[in-house]
């Protein structure tokens, strides 16, 4: 069982071992919520106490404030007060008037003892526990008052088959006497630890309506530990000034916070101060470094009294602040003057060169075209090991102190920095500094340079089109007139036609091969061959060989858009899922080494649309949401972005997600005029319609999907909507449609030996002739489908085969054959988790038998589930209430549409009101 209750982010696995404690069969149980201040234990417990009450657990609730410490008992009356009148009556005297004093309700003023009320607290509990469960929830347990805290031992260690579950939240550690009191087996303690980025993300956009370039949202993470108090403060602080930080700056540090840790360093002495200073300068701090920068005294004094007050640790010989917002405040706190000259004292000191001369950098305050060379070499040495962040930062540090003479420097390093501002995440900050410098550009070759790049950084592909045009048209140059037909060739596939990106791969190769530029030519090799590959004209397979071995041999492997990547789009569109794996996981090594988080998305994509041509819905479906958080965050996020999860969406029958995902995509790309995520999601929202037994109303939209493609995607394997447009125009009795793109893409398919197609190809072939009458010729081509998916990995096709051969069987009246083949096709659907192509199975089973499904009979739970989906409630909605999984609700919503012949929430709840 799981609920995530909206306000919860990023703690589905905890919040999932909390609800499990409230499963009846498990009671009595403990369920113990430990972690920092700040973490989030408050927002978890309110989650479980609110999945306990939509369970009927009655709820005893109390939150203790340290201030409350000393005040016996006061914590007990908040947990029981409420139900005082109730529980009173059903206790012996000497309990009730026990109770009575601690609750402050009796006339008494005598002390009975602290063992006499918790005896009556456990006989309250049990009083209350006799109409149904109860969930003890106690927050912040270590500021208990200590009568309370013994009354609450007493009945942990005495309840035994009461049902009753107690949720528990602590900072640090849970009490160890606490942990004594539950009996073994009965207590389940949840860790939490700070988020993840992707969580932090959605916090901050779900709380602040607040959206920061990914390396600014990076620092934030890191300084706050992933702790969603501290990153709400430290986000809206950065809000107040506009968001953007300066070269170099730290982050601002809220004045609530700021006083904390003020309260923390201001009684550090002169020596514990320089140690912090210098260990918050550096990127890999060891004692052994900054006794060279400090000196051996200053250091012995100044390190253990900062270790002694809990500001740095010592792990080994590494040194670190206990804290990060620790080591921001400390940086914060000094004046310019100091920080220049300690980053000159560690420019001498440090042994890594690309350290030392990022502290050179911050140490010079003039220009120095000596130190700006320095800084832009190491740029290109961080550039070189994937680090578009560092280099970014170094590229600008460069600029910052290039001499205003030396003009052609100055705009080599910002078209550096601009570019790796936009590889890290930043493209705000990397469109400033190109818009910047296009007003002073000449026109020409240099111009053209300035708007190729920053056609580069625009999202869409339209915009970003016009701009590398408009570059080719200033640009004389070779090596620059043939890396912009590169780029325009790769934007072909989005509205000029592949016809046009052939002619922009050969004019590439061709301005190439008259430059001395070996990655150059590299890419244009690699550009070639998957327009080449788009074309229909497979996979040239001598020259990729040479291009990946030319890219291996360079050094810096994999190239941006070099043969590595070419041939992953072409074993993954091909469907050669073994060798595509073996690929990708390879790059997404590599590029995770790299830190380079615009190759990590497009691995995770390239991952989400394998994995779900391999039958892996799960891992797919993990895959493409890691894909779209990484391209949220980076703020290159496109319609195409979301295909693989629309995909999986429609595929495991969550068919609401699969349309709000496909019609939100639609919308985008139609506004941004990509022609290939129009057909993309509308071949989505086509499949919804097909695998809800509708075929007319599949046709419209895989028939502008198919139309969509023909100009830009010639590759039989691409052509995902293919097999569905087919059958939808056979269901409906479009044959001579059907028989003539059979005809078409067989040719195609059969020229470059691609089973995929062929098998999906002979399965719609069998359809067409069973349609028209021929049985024997219709067998024969289901038996060559499934010969052909024998050289596939795609179980889902092999099942649909299956399913097809299964119908026409039973059309024949080969009842035996059709019930094993139908339950072939049945159990593999489920196994895989298609639950409407499994229904499908199903019914065709059923009227073997001579009996039509049943379409209006639903189960109990079914039933819940339509009223509460019909009232308007989201699916997440529906599951808090009934307290199942979402997934779980996704499925059952599917079979009720499916029952009930509808489409839509909005059909289902007119459904449903005709029937009261």
């Amino acid at each position: 069982m799981a609920v995530t209750p909206r306000e919860v982010v990023g703690r589905e696995e905890e919040l999932g071992a909390i609800v499990g404690s409230l499963d009846p069969e498990r009671l009595p149980s403990t369920a113990v919520v430990t972690g920092a201040a700040g973490i989030g234990k408050t927002t978890l417990l309110a989650a479980g106490i609110d999945a306990a009450s939509a369970l009927g657990y009655r709820i005893l609730a109390a939150r203790p404030a340290e201030t409350e410490t000393q005040l016996s008992f006061s914590n007990l009356s908040d947990l029981i007060g409420g139900f005082a009148d109730e529980i009173l009556p059903e206790l012996p005297p000497i309990q009730r008037r026990a109770l009575e004093g601690a609750l402050l309700l009796g006339e008494s003023e005598a002390d009975a003892g602290d063992r006499t009320v918790a005896a009556a607290f456990l006989g309250a509990v049990r009083v209350l526990a006799r109409d149904g469960a109860v969930c003890l929830a106690v927050d912040d347990i270590q500021w208990l008052d200590a009568a309370s805290l013994a009354a609450l031992r007493y009945v942990l260690a005495r309840l035994d088959q009461e049902p009753v579950a107690t949720l528990l939240a602590a900072r640090g550690a849970l009490p160890e006497s606490v942990r004594r009191a539950v009996p073994e087996g009965r207590l389940r303690t949840v860790d939490v630890g700070g988020l993840s980025v992707g969580a932090t993300h959605e916090l901050l956009r779900g709380r602040l309506d607040a959206t920061f370039p990914r390396p600014i949202l990076l620092r934030i993470w890191e300084t706050s530990r992933g702790n969603p108090f501290f990153a709400l403060e430290l986000a809206t602080a950065l809000q107040r000034r506009n968001g953007t930080l300066a070269l170099g700056e730290e982050l601002p540090i809220p004045s609530n916070l700021d006083e904390l840790l003020r309260a923390r360093l201001d009684g550090l002495g002169r020596d514990a101060l320089e140690v912090t200073r210098v260990v918050a300068a550096l990127a890999d701090p060891t004692a052994t470094l900054v006794e060279a920068v400090c000196g051996g005294a200053r250091l012995d004094a100044g390190l253990a009294e900062a270790l002694e007050a809990r500001i740095l640790e010592l792990e080994g010989d590494r040194l670190r602040f206990t804290h990060p917002l620790l080591r921001s405040a400390v940086a914060a706190r000094q004046t310019p003057a100091r920080r220049r000259s300690l980053h000159a004292r560690l420019a001498d000191a440090v042994p890594s060169a690309e350290e030392r001369t990022r502290h050179l950098g911050r140490a010079t305050a003039e220009p120095d075209n000596h130190v700006a060379s320095l800084l832009e070499e190491a740029a290109r040495t961080a550039q070189a090991r994937g680090a578009p962040a560092a280099a970014a930062d170094l590229a600008e540090q460069a600029l910052r102190v290039t001499p205003p003479s030396s003009r052609d420097d100055a705009r080599r390093r910002l078209l550096l920095a601009a570019e790796m501002h936009s590889r890290a995440g930043d493209a705000t900050r990397a469109t400033e500094l190109l818009t910047g410098e296009l007003g002073g550009a000449a026109p020409g070759d240099e111009r053209a340079t300035v708007i190729s790049h920053l056609a580069h950084v625009e999202t869409s592909p339209e915009a970003a089109r016009r701009l590398y045009q408009e570059a080719l048209d200033e640009a004389r140059d070779d090596a620059l007139r043939a890396q912009i037909h590169l780029s325009l060739a790769r934007l072909s596939c989005w509205g000029d036609g592949i016809a046009r990106g052939g002619q922009h791969a050969d004019l590439a190769v061709a301005a190439a091969a008259r430059v001395d530029d070996v990655a150059l030519r590299c890419r244009a090799t690699a550009v070639y061959a998957e327009m080449h590959f788009r074309l229909g004209r497979g996979i040239p397979t001598a020259r990729m060989e040479e291009a990946l071995a030319l890219e291996r041999s360079l050094g810096e492997w994999p190239l941006d858009e070099g043969p590595a990547e070419v041939l992953l789009y072409q074993l993954v569109w091909s469907a050669d899922t073994d060798r595509a794996r073996e690929l990708v996981l390879e790059l997404r090594h590599t590029v995770k080494a790299q830190d380079d988080p615009a190759l990590q998305a497009g691995a995770l994509w390239w991952l989400g649309l394998l994995e779900w041509r391999a039958g892996n819905w799960e891992a797919a479906e993990r895959y493409a949401a890691d894909a779209v958080d990484l391209r949220t965050q980076l703020g290159t996020l496109m319609p195409p972005d979301e295909f693989p999860s629309a995909i999986v969406a429609a595929h495991r029958g969550r068919i609401d997600d699969a349309r709000e995902t496909a019609h939100r995509s639609i919308v985008r790309a139609k506004a941004e005029n990509i022609g290939i995520a129009q057909s993309g999601h509308g071949w989505v929202l086509g499949f919804v319609e097909l695998s809800l037994g509708d075929a007319a109303a599949a046709l419209p939209h895989l028939r502008r999907s198919y139309e969509f493609r023909n100009p830009v995607m010639l590759e039989p394997a691409q052509r995902v909507e293919l097999g569905d447009l087919l059958e939808a125009l056979i269901a409906v009795g479009e044959l001579d449609d059907a028989d003539e793109i059979l005809e078409t893409w067989q040719e195609r398919a059969g020229r470059v030996d691609r089973a995929w197609a062929l098998a999906i190809l002979a399965r719609s072939r069998g359809l067409l002739l069973a349609a028209r009458g021929d049985l024997e010729g219709a067998f024969a081509s289901f038996e060559r489908a499934l010969a052909e998916h024998d050289r596939t990995t795609d179980p889902f096709h092999r099942a649909r085969t299956l399913l097809a051969l299964g119908r026409t069987q039973r059309r024949a009246k080969r009842r035996g054959a059709a019930r094993a083949t139908l339950e072939q096709a049945r159990a593999a659907f489920e196994q895989l988790g298609a639950p409407l192509w499994a229904e499908q199975a199903r019914a065709e089973l059923a009227r073997i038998g001579g009996r039509a499904s049943s379409r209006d009979e639903l189960t109990e739970a079914e039933r819940r589930i339509a009223v509460l989906v019909a009232e308007g409630r989201t699916n997440r909605e529906v599951a808090s209430a009934l307290f199942l999984t979402q997934h779980s609700v996704e499925t059952a919503l599917t079979r009720v549409y499916r029952k009930l012949g509808v489409r839509s929430r909005a059909e289902l709840a007119h459904r449903l009101a005709a029937k009261t």
